[in-house]
């Protein structure tokens, strides 16, 4: 029987410590499902060799060159290999490996396996010395000479089809690709988790990092932000991510698994506490972000062993609140929020709503109502014809998938129950389709709102309560 990581030990027994049993029975059997999702993603998605062979024999009108950028450190022999490795085997040829390397003398290893290979699209630099994450990654990045950047983690792998769907996505005018990504601990075959992410959205973004990687962009954006700042070590990335997204135009998620992120001790992806000051600067990079958009916003950490931030942000507004949608019509008021009559809501939540309904792009806003500790209603999404709860009937403390509970965040649509919306947003619109039946009110306009480029916002942190 495989001994559990000492890690996973440690992490167990603080949530135990600090949620109680019931919760941490929770917590296991949501991990149980996650692995199963990703067990069955990896059985379903991994390319043939046939479709890899395809991939090969393509044939581009240009030869875009993308320059993976990767800083090394102390890597050791068996995840430097296989991270080379899974470079040299891109089904899409027309790369370049930009390694800088400020590794110690006792991993002089490094440089003579890098030489070793002999493929001249490997660029290898000896740091004098290591100059930390932020400047040898500037470092590795500075080599580049491809139109296009992409990141690697000197300890993880890409899947052998990565480049090719990225250059896709680039020949569609993309000037900005992430990503779905997976951790694995052992072997990339059998992942420990899959992040199964959604299209781009500042909201998220601000909430976490989940773009993280892979991470595709024009150089010209990397040098018109002038890389990674000094001041940002262990959240350098998201402080990259946020200032290369409010400049690109074109931003693309590939819904595939095409990197696989190493979990061991000494990484964030196993346990935040190997890097403890990634929560400052994370918190940090996000208020800096927000007062380049001039939006005024208190960020904290949401989640003491993750890098998870509530933004709470500024407003004085007084809205209408009314209990039914079909009375909002006569409503005068800019500000309007749907409440219905047998839920009770605090000033704070309203305030919430009214925080990110003030927002430039936002069409709804909605909060999460409770009943006896578990969820009741939250957010929707739409399979088919069908109309289908998120979060219902999880426990209220719940982190939820990936952390998603703790952030405001981009949703398909929202219940009738408990959500703000603006007048002059509402009439532009048409209002809401009094034809139709209840969650199909709402769905239908953020629908209709989502065509229009605006983005429908769950926040957690806008709470209401059934009591009965």
């Amino acid at each position: 029987m495989r001994t559990m990581n000492s890690a996973v030990v440690k992490k167990i027994i603080s949530y135990g410590r600090d949620r109680g049993l019931k919760e941490l029975a929770v917590k296991i059997k949501e991990r149980i499902e996650y692995k199963r999702a990703a067990d069955s993603y990896m059985k379903s998605h991994m390319p043939t060799e046939a479709e890899l062979e395809t991939q090969r024999n393509t044939v581009y009108e240009k030869n875009t060159i993308i320059s993976i950028c990767v800083p090394l450190y102390n890597t050791k022999r068996e995840y430097l290999e296989q991270m080379l490795r899974s470079v040299i085997d891109q089904t899409y040829p027309y790369w370049e490996l930009c390694l800088a390397d400020g590794s110690g003398k006792e991993y002089s290893y490094i440089e003579a396996i890098v030489k070793g290979i002999g493929d001249r699209r490997i660029k290898y630099k000896k740091l004098n010395g290591n100059k930390g994450i932020v400047e040898n990654s500037n470092e590795a990045c500075s080599m580049a000479t491809g139109e296009y950047i992409a990141l690697l983690d000197h300890d993880d792998v890409l899947s052998a089809d990565a480049l090719y769907y990225v250059r896709r996505e680039i020949d569609k005018g993309a000037d900005y690709i992430y990503s779905d990504e997976a951790n694995f601990s052992r072997s990339v075959k059998r992942p420990d988790i899959i992040h199964f992410k959604h299209d781009f959205s500042i909201f998220d973004l601000r909430g976490n990092n989940y773009i993280c990687h892979l991470s595709v962009f024009k150089k010209v954006l990397f040098e018109a932000v002038k890389g990674f700042r000094q001041g940002y070590d262990g959240s350098q990335d998201h402080d990259l991510i946020l200032r290369l997204c409010e400049r690109a135009e074109k931003i693309v998620h590939i819904p595939r698994v095409l990197y696989f992120w190493r979990v061991h001790p000494e990484s964030v992806a196993m346990d935040i506490s190997a890097k403890p000051y990634c929560l400052t600067t994370g918190i940090r990079a996000v208020e800096s972000h927000l007062e380049r958009m001039k939006i005024k916003a208190e960020v904290t950490n949401a989640a003491e062993n993750a890098s998870v931030y509530r933004v709470k942000y500024q407003t004085s507004i007084k809205p209408s609140v009314i209990n039914n949608i079909e009375n909002i019509n006569g409503v005068t008021n800019e500000y309007i929020i749907v409440v219905s009559p047998e839920i009770t809501v605090s000033a704070e939540s309203l305030n919430e709503i009214c925080g990110i309904l003030q927002l430039e792009g936002v069409g709804m806003v909605g909060g999460m109502v409770t009943e006896k500790g578990r969820i009741k209603y939250a957010a929707l999404k739409t399979e088919g014809d069908k109309i289908l709860p998120v979060y219902e009937g999880l426990s209220a403390k719940s982190d939820g998938y990936m952390k998603r509970l703790k952030y405001a965040q981009s949703v398909e649509a929202l219940p009738d129950k408990f959500f703000g919306i603006r007048r002059s947003i509402l009439e532009g619109m048409g209002y809401f389709d009094s034809d139709l039946w209840e969650y199909k009110k709402t769905a239908d306009m953020c629908r209709r709102l989502r065509k229009c480029g605006y983005e429908i916002i769950f926040d957690p942190y806008a709470v209401g309560e059934i009591r009965r």
